[in-house]
């Protein structure tokens, strides 16, 4: 690809992912194109898209360096993005790339993926981060321009920052860098010359707000996108929090009826904190509940998270019900009142982890006061369905892209997690009260004994649950699917299989009380990976300096392993220098890892060495 590069009138600059100084790895390479401002944008592609799209990348380059330019472009071929045996601690050429950029205010990112099996796409999210408005906002209008049908696949940004879906790791290690970037993908190479009027006539006006609480509104091909920015959001969390203040503490207790209303407040206000509190206390019970037929049964995510909201859902009917029993139920005003109280400040309280959360819980606010209206069970039924409605969508993606640990902490969470799950669904559990007090409402007309209402009220409560049942098992199987999870699932297969071609040697100096040690690997194959760990004795650092980065891992026993930062596919020879104070023992254990003809699996070779 270099010389490729170099034949075509470039001038690639190597960097090196592990600068020892004396070994040969992979490296990026990098092109220079200058500007007529101090501004850069950085062009990222991978590698190993070059060879397959090697005329549609020469031709963008071409453009670049022959047009007078509003700014620095610096293009970026990253090495090792895409790693055979991934793991955390594996050297990425992008992330090394970033992590080298000394003036981060002036520059932006666009990554570009040349990927002919997807869609051609737009993507915004990282975990905890998203790219901001006015650079999502550039490049929308420049593929709307070019007329470059495109998706926009992360516009329900919130899951994004709020890390429960993880998005781009590309895109992270600019974030991580504060650097502004965005990912693209072509599904056809030929689009990526779209790019040569964004690179001609880049400015950075608007990059000095980096707003990333926006709401994207695909407007079809005849009016470019739409974009509700942070400061319309905040208005718009204001004014809903005027109006309802309004609503709630002057409106409702006007006239004679509300005055009937105020002292029916008055003597049951305190049912506000208590509801909430049992709501509270039924999901930390029916965690432990799960934890419980989770050691029985294999459970994955959606059930026990099912199970938790369920078991939630029974223990406040039967509050409910003993509510009959002891003649203290509230009256459906009561029910309704606690409901818009929960609902606005659920929208203050999510807005506050995210602003754009701010929409569905305002759609499901505006829901529940539409339902005071309602006068009949089947009717409140139907507001009911619709409050879900809002969540629809972010559940779709969050069940169908989150990781199954993330999922499983949302279970098994802290009590602050589940002091938010329970204000969460705290407006559909006393919305289901509500039909419960609609039930014992016509019972009372038609005369019904207090036992038929609490029978009443039990078959309710079973028809209800085997309903949320169904919609659980229906989203296990048809969104969660864990056997297709199970089946995309990669699980590299380690086996030690000696065959005596890798050799480890150590060696020593020793200079004024510190020695330098010379670890010497040599394999007769190529390695996709070495692993050098280093294990001192106690109370002591094993390691002064080193030429190559390392990482320190502490176990359960508090004991420290020292593991050497290597990138992958190494020559097959290296030399690994370090120091440390004499007379201090270590053990060194050396790991190779080959490549097999089995799929998915990984021959290992180890060698161990002592340090006295």
């Amino acid at each position: 690809m270099e010389s490729n590069l170099s034949e075509n009138g470039f001038s690639p600059i190597q960097q090196a992912l592990s600068p020892t100084g004396q070994d040969n790895f992979a490296y990026n390479l990098l092109l220079n194109f200058d500007g007529n401002s101090s501004d850069e944008v950085i062009f990222c592609f991978m590698q190993e898209d070059f060879s397959v799209n090697e005329k549609a990348i020469l031709d963008f380059l071409s453009y670049l360096k022959t047009q007078s330019l509003s700014c620095t472009v610096t293009v970026l071929f990253s090495a090792l993005d895409n790693s055979e045996f991934d793991i955390s601690n594996s050297i990425k050429g992008t992330e090394v790339f970033a992590s080298s950029i000394d003036d981060t205010d002036s520059c932006t990112s666009i990554i570009i993926n040349l990927n002919p099996e997807e869609n051609t796409a737009i993507y915004t999210g990282s975990k905890k981060n998203t790219s901001p408005l006015w650079l999502t906002r550039k490049i929308t209008e420049n593929f709307f321009d070019s007329k470059i049908n495109f998706t926009f696949e992360n516009r329900l940004s919130a899951i994004y920052r709020l890390g429960i879906v993880q998005g781009q790791k590309r895109l992270s290690y600019f974030f991580e860098n504060n650097i502004p970037a965005i990912e693209l993908n072509f599904k056809h190479s030929e689009d990526l010359l779209c790019l040569k009027k964004f690179a001609e006539k880049y400015d950075s006006s608007g990059s000095e707000e980096w707003d990333k609480h926006y709401i994207f509104i695909n407007r079809g091909t005849l009016f470019k996108p739409l974009f509700i920015n942070e400061r319309t959001i905040i208005i718009s969390c204001l004014s809903v929090g005027i109006l309802t203040i309004l609503l709630l503490c002057i409106f409702s207790f006007l006239g004679e009826y509300g005055e009937r209303h105020k002292y029916e407040f008055i003597k049951s206000s305190y049912m506000i904190p208590f509801t909430i509190g049992l709501s509270f206390i039924s999901l930390l019970l029916g965690q432990h509940v799960v934890g419980f037929l989770s050691s029985i049964f294999q459970l994955n995510p959606i059930f026990q998270y099912g199970i938790k909201i369920v078991f939630s859902m029974f223990f406040i009917s039967v509050l409910f019900t003993v509510q009959g029993i002891l003649k203290l139920s509230l009256t459906a005003f009561m029910y309704g009142y606690i409901l818009l109280v929960v609902a606005i400040f659920n929208i203050f309280l999510f807005s506050t982890r995210d602003l754009t959360l701010f929409v569905i819980f305002a759609a499901e606010y505006i829901l529940i006061y539409l339902s005071r209206s309602a006068k009949s069970l089947p009717s409140l039924s139907i507001f009911f369905i619709l409050m879900m409605m809002p969540f629809v969508p972010y559940g779709f993606i969050i069940i169908k892209s989150a990781e199954e640990a993330e999922l499983t902490k949302t279970v098994f969470t802290t009590a602050s997690g589940n002091i938010i799950l329970s204000l969460a669904i705290f407006p559909f559990q006393i919305t289901w009260l509500r039909m419960l007090v609609f039930l014992n409402v016509h019972a009372g007309i038609k005369g019904y004994t207090l036992k038929r209402m609490i029978y009443n009220a039990i078959f309710s409560t079973i028809a209800i649950l085997a309903f949320i049942f169904a919609i659980i098992f229906a989203i296990s199987h048809f969104i969660y699917k864990p056997e297709l999870r199970a089946a995309q699932r990669i699980e590299t297969k380690i086996e030690r299989d000696e065959r005596f071609t890798l050799s480890a040697k150590l060696s020593k100096d020793d200079f004024l009380g510190m020695t330098t040690h010379h670890i010497r690997i040599l394999s007769d194959e190529e390695a996709l990976r070495y692993s050098i760990v280093l294990k001192g004795s106690e109370n002591a650092h094993p390691i002064y300096d080193s030429i190559y980065n390392y990482t320190i891992v502490t176990d359960s026993n508090g004991k420290d392993s020292y593991s050497f930062v290597i990138p992958d596919y190494p020559p097959k020879k290296i030399t690994i220098d370090y120091a440390a104070p004499s007379k201090t023992s270590a053990t060194i254990e050396v790991t190779a890892f080959y490549k097999t003809d089995k799929k998915n699996t990984l021959r290992i070779e180890k060698r161990e060495l002592k340090v006295e």
